[in-house]
């Protein structure tokens, strides 16, 4: 088999995982189911001075929820992101450091970290939640949203790779190392993507496959294969559900999500 009938292995800045990214923004209600999600949270909260927003990217969150907050502080190490960032919210703070370097400048009333934890190891993540939750003011409020672990996307990595983001694996660490100091709520938001065509779904199903890191990628006819059996609709679409999860953490005792 040839490299040529692999996948693609994308560079986060390059053409093709911003052309397919934008494939997937285009056919998922994924992103407005979190924003709707996102909003009645904010809504409830006692105050509104400060949105931190940990793995900002190009500020699409940022934008979503700067304007009910005092003071917007967004946190990217990526400089192409950022750059796209400042120029879209130019009025909000842009750190261009990794979670664990950065250094906000004030306690966050909404703490969020939006789809990122896909590219921490996760040996690592309980060490980046902790350093979120000591940015939380009181009455503030901490959120993660990672696709739930078995969601199609997920289902897929795990297919090919073996691996699966295991969310709630870290959370039960944290809880247990933290006992009632916070109070942890998870909640499972169904969202899909579909397209009309297989084409599409090619794509698409390279920009999930490569939020690992590939060293050995599948070949475009065994990614078609299970496209097809697991994803196809009788009306010749394709539709994968790509469920997210939201965690919410605040101070105050622990109860099961």
């Amino acid at each position: 088999m040839t490299d040529e009938a692999r996948i693609r292995i994308f560079d986060s800045q390059g053409q093709d995982y911003k052309q397919a990214f934008q494939i997937f923004l285009d056919h998922t209600d994924q992103k407005r189911n979190a924003r709707k999600w996102l909003e009645r949270v904010v809504k409830g909260l006692p105050n509104r001075r400060a949105f931190i927003d940990a793995g900002a990217g190009n500020g699409e969150m940022a934008k979503t929820f700067a304007g009910s907050f005092t003071q917007t502080i967004a946190i990217e190490p990526n400089t192409y992101l950022l750059n796209q960032l400042r120029q879209a919210l130019p009025a909000v703070e842009a750190i261009e450091q990794p979670i664990m370097e950065a250094q906000p400048t004030a306690q966050g009333d909404f703490v969020l970290c939006s789809h990122t934890l896909y590219y921490i190891p996760a040996k690592d993540w309980l060490a980046h939640i902790e350093r979120l939750v000591s940015w939380m003011a009181p009455g503030g409020v901490t959120v993660l949203v990672l696709q739930h672990r078995e969601s199609g996307c997920m289902n897929m990595l795990h297919h090919f790779f073996g691996h699966r983001f295991e969310l709630r694996q870290t959370m039960d660490r944290f809880c247990a190392k933290h006992g009632d100091r916070y109070e942890v709520t998870i909640t499972m938001d169904p969202a899909h993507v579909e397209m009309p065509d297989l084409a599409k779904t090619n794509a698409v199903a390279e920009f999930m496959l490569n939020l690992l890191d590939l060293t050995n990628p599948p070949t475009k006819r065994e990614v078609e294969t299970y496209l097809t059996t697991h994803f196809a609709q009788p009306s010749g679409s394709f539709k994968i559900p790509v469920n997210q999860e939201f965690v919410e953490i605040r101070h105050g005792a622990v109860r099961a999500g």
